[in-house]
């Protein structure tokens, strides 16, 4: 459905300037009248984009260790964000904004947080041969994921005077972080007493990389575009600590990620 409508968005903005075969001031001051193009971004315009796609977090094989003893699970980070066979452009992903310092060049920054967190709540024993019912305990969560781009663009310009390519670079970080506990207690028949956790377990991924970026952008009126862009070649590197508990040896794994021609977007955004 969400497809549907930001096609008949696109629609109905299109059907707007169409009665209008150039959108452009004209500057008079000699004589043949000179044609100034209104559509290219200048000197000191900002642009703000939806961004839709594939998500743009990087948490793949954030694993948080099981409660002691158990395995600490072995499982290595990757770059989720890249995937040969899913990608959709009714996902919004996020926002970008572009800064123009000069006429054909921007600086970008795109990114988003989550962050959630659950306190502990202790259990509560019942009365037994009672209506006083047990409490069992709420374990402890917290959730973060941090992703935040960088980068610069150059704008080219062509005889279409809606249609403008570029390319640019991309320097991306990504953080995620979960941590559990469990706080439980239990005692047995013969007093014996079991502590399910005793501090919280941990699973962190730290993500940097650089990508080249293409793309193009179309305005359909003076102020709205919209555009696709691909990473012609991409590289992340990640690497993740896993902390089963307080005191313990952490166990960490790394992981590099090349990609070409593996990662589009698209755009719908306006020009301030």
């Amino acid at each position: 459905m969400k497809k549907y409508l930001i096609l008949c968005f696109i629609f109905v903005l299109a059907l707007s300037v169409n009665a209008q075969d150039k959108d452009s001031d004209h500057v008079c001051k000699e004589d043949p009248c000179s044609h100034v193009n209104v559509f290219a971004p200048q000197k000191g315009d900002f642009t703000a984009a939806m961004v839709f796609g594939r998500g743009a977090y990087l948490n793949g094989g954030l694993v948080v260790p099981n409660s002691y003893p158990s395995t600490v699970d072995g499982t290595s980070p990757y770059d989720n964000t890249v995937n040969a066979n899913s990608n959709s452009i009714t996902n919004m992903i996020g926002a970008e904004g572009r800064y123009y310092v000069g006429n054909k060049f921007a600086l970008t920054l795109s990114g988003g947080a989550i962050m959630r967190n659950t306190p502990a709540v202790l259990a509560i024993p019942g009365v037994p041969n009672s209506s006083v019912p047990a409490y069992a305990a709420v374990d402890s969560s917290e959730n973060i994921d941090v992703t935040a781009t960088i980068g610069g663009q150059w704008l080219f310009k062509t005889k279409n005077d809606r249609l403008f390519p570029y390319l640019g670079f991309a320097l991306p970080f990504d953080y995620a972080r979960q941590s559990l506990y469990d706080p439980t207690v239990t005692v047995d028949n013969l007093g014996n007493v079991t502590i399910t956790d005793l501090g919280a377990r941990h699973a962190d991924i730290t993500a940097f990389g650089v990508q080249a970026v293409a793309g193009v952008d179309y305005y359909v009126a003076k102020d709205v575009f919209f555009g696709f862009d691909i990473k012609p070649v991409s590289y992340t590197y990640a690497v993740s600590v896993k902390t089963p508990g307080p005191g313990l040896m952490n166990l960490e794994s790394e992981n590099n990620t090349v990609s070409f021609f593996a990662q589009f977007s698209f755009k719908l955004g306006f020009k301030f």
